[in-house]
């Protein structure tokens, strides 16, 4: 079993490269899409590391825009198009930590293999989710007016129409998925102009892109509506939770196997302590 963890990085390069090492395994390739607004010299030391790679083309990326959906297109291609091929993607930012040891990852995908796993669950629960795909967006744009254009566009246009026969799906981009799902993603979405050019006006794509294509797919019947990250939306934010080591309970009683997320540079000592647990864990043979 070999496995392409696709990094999305876009500030703390400490941070990313003590995650990069805790990934490392014989078995485990990193990609690493580090968002174009960044200084590339301050990603040296990690790009050194053993097999990590760099996405490139590179990709600017604003949250909630369509150009993060790009930068995972790239990234699937740059893992596809590698020499050495791998039997699953598996999606991570920067802000990611390993709650379990690798060996653990690639048991749990041995155990289920050819199973793709990628939250979805219908569009329709929530009237938010119908305002994000249905009404005008114009989030990769920053000029004075923006929000006052979209308000005006919204009031004057009708509501957008999907321009597919397809049940939209929602989830997390944090996905796992098989190769031979990536290469049906890629194909999909290289011959479908109209599906690329609907969800540049959605807002937050990425929790909708791939969670469409896969359910009105032949890969509906291996999908499975979980991903492997333990999150805490419990404070009704727009992002979830940071870690601290006041969570430290919650995350050592998780069986997810990464969490997200943590910010090093306001509590290191959360990190330490998962640290300490993955070595444990990697003493014990199951």
């Amino acid at each position: 079993m070999r496995i392409a963890h696709v990094i999305l990085v876009h500030k703390n390069p400490a941070q990313v490269l003590r995650l990069v090492k805790r990934l490392s395994h014989p078995d485990v390739d990193c990609w690493m899409h580090i968002d174009k607004k960044c200084d590339l010299s301050e990603y040296r030391d990690i790009l050194r590391q053993p097999r990590v790679y760099l996405v490139q083309p590179r990709i600017r990326v604003g949250w909630a825009c369509y150009n993060i959906v790009q930068a995972m297109l790239n990234s699937m291609l740059a893992a596809l198009n590698f020499p050495e091929a791998y039997d699953y993607i598996n999606f991570l930012s920067g802000q990611d930590y390993p709650l379990q040891p690798q060996e653990r990852f690639l048991r749990c995908l041995e155990d289920h293999n050819g199973y793709e796993f990628i939250g979805n669950r219908p569009y329709e629960e929530s009237e938010e989710n119908r305002a994000r795909v249905h009404r005008w967006h114009f989030s990769e744009y920053v000029f004075p007016g923006k929000d006052m254009l979209q308000r005006a566009v919204n009031w004057m246009l009708p509501r957008r129409v999907f321009p597919y026969d397809f049940d939209i799906r929602k989830g997390p981009q944090w996905m796992t998925l098989t190769t031979d799902a990536v290469s049906y993603c890629l194909g999909f979405v290289a011959e479908n102009r109209r599906y690329r050019n609907f969800f540049r006006r959605v807002h937050a794509p990425d929790e909708f892109f791939f969670q469409t294509i896969l359910y009105n797919s032949p890969f509906r019947a291996r999908m499975r509506n979980q991903i492997f990250h333990h999150i805490d939306w419990s404070q009704g934010r727009k992002n979830p939770k940071t870690f601290t080591i006041e969570d430290r309970e919650c995350l050592m009683a998780s069986e997810q196997l990464f969490a997200r997320k943590f910010d090093m540079s306001a509590d290191p000592l959360i990190l330490d302590l998962l640290d300490k647990r993955n070595e444990t864990f990697s003493l014990v043979k199951d």
